[in-house]
């Protein structure tokens, strides 16, 4: 199987090879893939830090050689930890502009490096962030008011599980990427009054699957992406949004992961 690191700052990946498809999830700079075909323009893939496979433009992707591939991927996770920050590239000064969670590859005193490629870094980076729950819900206060979109992970355009997802990563803890694969991961809390800040809250739809998630608060309040990054109440039912009057979402399962 071929190599590959995502080289443009936000790639979608696509449930079938063609720019109409559904976008089932976003690639951000950086992330490691196993390159599985080749079609046209279009690269199947399967992400290396986690199972899920989707199609991306072929441009957006960077082959590695296996060894290199290696070297990142047994490194030390560096993300960007800034809203935006940017890449000057080092041969002809071209400037990328990346966002938070952008992965930064063979990060050594502001410079990455991939292939052929050499980069000086200008921002700052999750290096140092302690992993500790109340520092998690820190970082996914920073996503707040971003637009909802479904498969999305950056803070212009982010779904449910991506939130969870990414404010974690950026504290050097990966999950999975769909709300219900995430369920399936940590420690059972059995009543909200025992959860703490930081835990992760699982809601179902009407046939009892898992659809959404969030990150408990404090004050019996959630954070989570829905329509917008949003803050509301919550008790043992599940999401009561004040200014509808109404729950929106069934509580189904608590989970601590640290």
């Amino acid at each position: 199987m071929k190599h590959g690191i995502c080289q443009v700052v936000v790639s979608p990946g696509r449930a079938e090879p063609a720019d109409q498809a559904e976008i089932k999830m976003q690639l951000v700079f950086g992330d490691l893939v196993y390159v599985i075909e080749v079609k046209d323009n279009w690269t199947q893939l399967k992400m290396a830090k986690y199972d899920y496979t989707c199609w991306v433009d072929t441009k957006h992707i960077c082959r590695l050689e296996e060894k290199e591939f290696s070297q990142i991927y047994e490194q030390k996770e560096i993300r960007v930890k800034d809203i935006t920050s940017s890449l000057i590239n080092t041969k002809n000064n071209e400037v990328t502009h990346l966002v938070k969670g952008c992965l930064l590859p063979n990060y050594d005193n502001q410079t990455i490096s991939f292939g052929d490629n050499n980069f000086n870094f200008l921002g700052n980076t999750n290096h140092g962030l302690e992993t500790k729950k109340e520092e998690i819900t820190k970082t996914s206060l920073e996503y707040l008011n971003s637009p909802y979109l479904w498969g999305g992970n950056s803070p212009y355009g982010i779904d449910c599980s991506g939130l969870t997802q990414m404010s974690y990563a950026l504290h050097g803890i990966q999950i999975p990427r769909d709300a219900c694969d995430q369920a399936t991961i940590g420690e059972t809390v059995s009543f909200l009054a025992e959860a703490e800040p930081g835990d992760l809250i699982y809601f179902d739809n009407s046939e009892g699957k898992i659809t959404h998630v969030g990150i408990l608060l404090e004050g019996n309040k959630i954070i989570h992406a829905s329509g917008h990054v949003r803050i509301d109440k919550i008790d043992h039912q599940g999401i009561y949004r004040e200014d509808w009057e109404k729950y929106t979402h069934n509580l189904r399962i608590i989970k601590k992961l640290i």
